[in-house]
């Protein structure tokens, strides 16, 4: 439950507010995570979870949890792995 008057999308605004040049990703599977994609727009990575042909402001998708898993690991993957 959130406060009344507050989305996820307004607490993305707030939280990059407070940090400033940060490239955010962020990855949502429910219609709650909406206003943050709608933020996000043109200012960071928004993937929804599910599939594509959803009605979604979020630009990528991911099909499942665990392609989010592999998703996340390849983003803390060491510099050499990739060589």
């Amino acid at each position: 439950m959130l406060p009344r008057g507050i989305s996820k999308g307004s607490a993305i605004k707030t939280i990059l507010s407070l940090l400033p040049g940060f490239f955010p990703i962020y990855i949502g599977d429910d219609v709650t995570d909406e206003s943050a994609f709608q933020f996000l727009q043109g200012q960071g990575l928004t993937i929804k979870v599910g599939r594509p042909g959803t009605e979604t402001a979020a630009s990528h998708f991911l099909p499942d949890p665990e392609a989010v898993r592999r998703f996340l690991g390849l983003l803390i993957a060491p510099p050499e792995d990739f060589t």
